[in-house]
């Protein structure tokens, strides 16, 4: 079953004033109200905000993550009130501590969401009633794995490595049709750790002014940034940043739990999460690994996660009621969310639906 995918970077900004005249589609134009309070979320919050923000690996019972799921929820039901069957995960350092949160704040209950649904209208604030009536929460690993041997019939039974290559977390794993090997599971610092680089070097010539980590990153993903009116190149400062993030960080801890006999179990490794969609960071595993594994970047992995959680999503539901799958990745750059293909139909009002 083919799926649809709806991504918004992970920021919100504080933001009273209703928005008006945005004629673009939901995903672009989300403000949430909480509490009374209305928030930007996502593209919005960079284009009419100032300095939207997320807190890294926040927790489940923070506002940030709140606001990011309902959001992530609402595009996922199309705007349409009803039942879900939602999966999402965390990180394997914080998944233990994360998970009891995450099973209250998505509890089997009804979730209002409160959001600006008409931009050209000046109308009531428009509400969505949702009732999670099935949640599972895996690791972020695991809906990765879960991903690459969902993608294709050969790989439920070969054994692979995975590198998930995320913004405040990477994970590692030996993937076996037994199960991960618990000795190769580690997490590591994250992209975050090159862009912080990258703005350190910058903040040695320029001012920055207002930006925060975020605004950084998207700068970090475009390869230029406008720094007092003037276009600044990163491509050079990034491809440096990613290689001693290589160099220090990932290599480093993959020579660690990865043994001479982990090689002669799999010949292939798989990248996914954001960071695989640098070419720079993908040559340095190509480099490393050359004649001993084939380093493969699947076409879904800047969703491999959110994939992964639809999957599992779509065990419980079975194809009667896939409408109702979801797959949530709520990450620290960005929040994806997975739906089937099905659903397409059911998605088109009062919500745009946009693939990533």
């Amino acid at each position: 079953m083919n799926s649809n995918y709806n991504a918004f970077p992970s920021v919100i900004e504080r933001y009273e004033k209703r928005l008006t005249q945005l004629s673009s589609p939901l995903r672009e134009r989300l403000q949430i109200y909480e509490g009374g309070i209305g928030y930007l979320i996502g593209d919005v919050a960079f284009e009419q905000g100032y300095t939207p923000y997320r807190n890294i690996n926040s927790a489940p019972s923070d506002l940030d993550y709140q606001l990011l799921a309902k959001a992530g929820l609402l595009l996922a039901s199309g705007g349409k009130s009803g039942e879900l069957v939602v999966t999402t995960g965390f990180p394997s350092a914080v998944y233990e501590y994360y998970k009891s949160k995450a099973e209250d704040f998505f509890a089997i209950r009804d979730i209002i969401i409160s959001y600006n649904g008409d931009t050209l209208a000046a109308g009531e604030l428009s509400k969505t009633q949702l009732t999670i009536k099935h949640l599972d929460i895996m690791t972020e690993i695991m809906g990765c794995i879960q991903a690459i041997r969902s993608s294709e019939p050969t790989h439920a039974d070969e054994d692979f490595f995975v590198i998930s290559l995320g913004y405040g977390t990477a994970e590692t794993a030996l993937s076996t049709a037994a199960g991960p090997i618990q000795r190769t599971c580690l997490s590591l610092p994250g992209i975050r750790r090159a862009v912080s680089g990258l703005q350190e070097e910058l903040s040695n010539s320029f001012y920055l002014g207002m930006k925060n980590e975020h605004m950084l990153n998207q700068s970090f993903q475009r390869g230029n940034m406008v720094i007092d009116r003037k276009r600044k190149d990163l491509t050079n400062v990034r491809k440096k940043q990613l290689q001693s993030y290589y160099a220090e960080v990932l290599s480093p801890a993959m020579r660690k739990v990865f043994i001479d006999a982990d090689f002669e179990k799999a010949s292939k490794m798989y990248l996914v999460g954001g960071g695989a969609l640098y070419e720079e960071l993908v040559d340095c595993f190509q480099r490393e690994f050359e004649g001993v594994l084939a380093i493969i970047v699947p076409e879904f992995a800047g969703h491999a996660a959110s994939l992964g959680y639809l999957h599992k999503s779509l065990k419980w539901t079975g194809p009667e009621f896939a409408h109702q799958a979801v797959g949530l990745d709520v990450g620290n750059a960005y929040t994806v969310v997975a739906t089937a293909e099905q659903a397409k139909e059911r998605a088109k009002s009062p919500v745009d639906s946009a693939e990533y």
